[in-house]
């Protein structure tokens, strides 16, 4: 009997972007044949598939310390020498495939990257662009990627430099990925577009794999049960977004800013923000806010969309958008910003309702439209759903996966039989 593929997932956290990271797709790849593990830099679970890598007393401090020293010269994601470990790890030796998610996080030195692509087949999922910029985790609107970098207009971007070192970290990576035996996976057409045109990604072995969502967990529901456990007060339309203020790409505070625009114009909303920071205390005058802080628990989740009659993800910048399929799969209308993946991602304009980049009246507006049209609303929601059941389903997720996983054993192998 042949034994199942084994797959270790490599991120910086196993319980964040668990979604992304492999961690929830583990019975899924199972399904597949699959066996899957998870190498992380920082654990919070307690499953056995996941284990810390090099739980060192005072490792995490020490590499702080070099994160912090990186900032101060201009760098990031090189001085780390615990990377080159990886490669002597138990988990990694077992392993016939590595999956990397998040390695440039701070934890990671991007050097060691040939090195483990040479002694196993790796696949590296481009969760953002920074793999092809010279610093920043989002051009947002600036094309100089495209031409190496250099006299950088946005510093201050994540990862933030002090002193201009663009040009040379872009030559940097171009050097590091020449040659590299890698497939890299793209979640949107937006970034599998960004990788194609790179002059970095040359080479590269690209794949656009959307990810998908469990479709029987996020589905439509009474809105009443969810409206009751989270508190809303009755017959007020309820306006969803992720109120996540200290990140500069997720557009929270355009969203703020369109509401406040609305003012009384409605009557009283409810304003729910999920992945709360505060923020929102200048709409408490008028609507009532339910604040949600960091959500990690699915059925909390589900609560928040299917209490929603709008979920707003105004983002300046995003790779895909996971919280805009997850409320498409509750049957959810989502309101975005052109210029990113959200558009592709919601079936604008048909589906999701895209509007101007940066333009706070239009984004209001948006939402005055679609409360004003409850026939609009629903027929957008019901249409929604079915996209994400056509385009998001986490079992054909799993499925392409392992195919990919399979096709780069099978390389390998023919490689080194050759």
């Amino acid at each position: 009997m042949t034994r199942p593929l084994r797959l270790l997932q490599v991120t910086s956290g196993d319980t964040v972007g668990s979604r992304f990271n492999g961690l929830a797709l583990r019975e899924r790849l199972a399904e597949q044949g699959i066996e899957s593990r998870h190498l992380v830099w920082e654990k919070r679970s307690d499953s056995p598939a996941v284990r810390q890598f090099l739980p060192v007393p005072g490792l995490r401090a020490a590499s702080t310390l070099l994160q912090t020293a990186e900032h101060v010269m201009s760098r990031h994601a090189r001085w780390q020498p615990q990377s080159w470990l990886l490669s002597r790890d138990p988990w990694f030796r077992w392993a016939d495939v590595v999956h990397l998610h998040l390695m440039h996080t701070g934890w990671f030195s991007m050097d060691a990257l040939p090195l483990l692509a040479r002694l196993k087949p790796t696949v590296w999922t481009w969760h953002d662009p920074w793999p092809v910029t010279g610093h920043c985790i989002y051009p947002i609107g600036c094309e100089r990627w495209q031409q190496g970098c250099g006299g950088c207009p946005r510093l201050d971007l994540p990862f933030e430099m002090r002193r201009d070192r663009t040009a040379h970290d872009f030559a940097w990576k171009r050097g590091l990925y020449a040659g590299l035996d890698v497939d890299v996976v793209v979640a949107s057409a937006y970034m599998h577009e960004m990788a194609r045109t790179s002059p970095m990604a040359a080479g590269l072995r690209l794949h656009h794999v959307p990810f998908g969502v469990d479709l029987d967990l996020f589905s439509p529901g009474p809105a009443a049960p969810s409206r009751e456990r989270l508190g809303i007060r009755p017959l007020r339309p309820t306006i969803a977004f992720r109120a996540t203020f200290t990140n500069p790409h997720k557009g929270a505070d355009d969203a703020r800013a369109a509401l406040q625009r609305l003012g009384t114009s409605l009557g009283p909303l409810c304003i729910l923000g999920s992945h709360s920071t505060p923020g929102l205390t200048e709409l408490m005058a008028h609507h009532q806010v339910v604040e949600l802080r960091w959500l990690d628990d699915d059925a909390a989740l589900v609560d928040c969309y299917r209490a929603a009659d709008i979920f707003l993800m105004p983002s300046r910048a995003e790779a895909f958008g996971m919280m805009a399929v997850e409320a498409m799969a509750c049957g959810v209308p989502v309101v975005c910003y052109d210029g990113t993946s959200l558009p592709e991602i919601t079936g604008a304009p048909e589906i999701g309702l895209a509007v101007p980049q940066g333009d706070v009246g239009a984004l209001a507006e948006a939402v005055r439209r679609l409360v004003r049209n409850p026939a609009e609303w629903a027929a957008r929601g019901a249409a929604g759903r079915r996209f994400a059941e056509q385009h998001y389903d986490v079992a054909v997720f799993a499925e392409r996966l392992a195919a990919l996983y399979r096709d780069a054993r099978a390389r390998r192998r023919t490689e080194a039989a050759a």
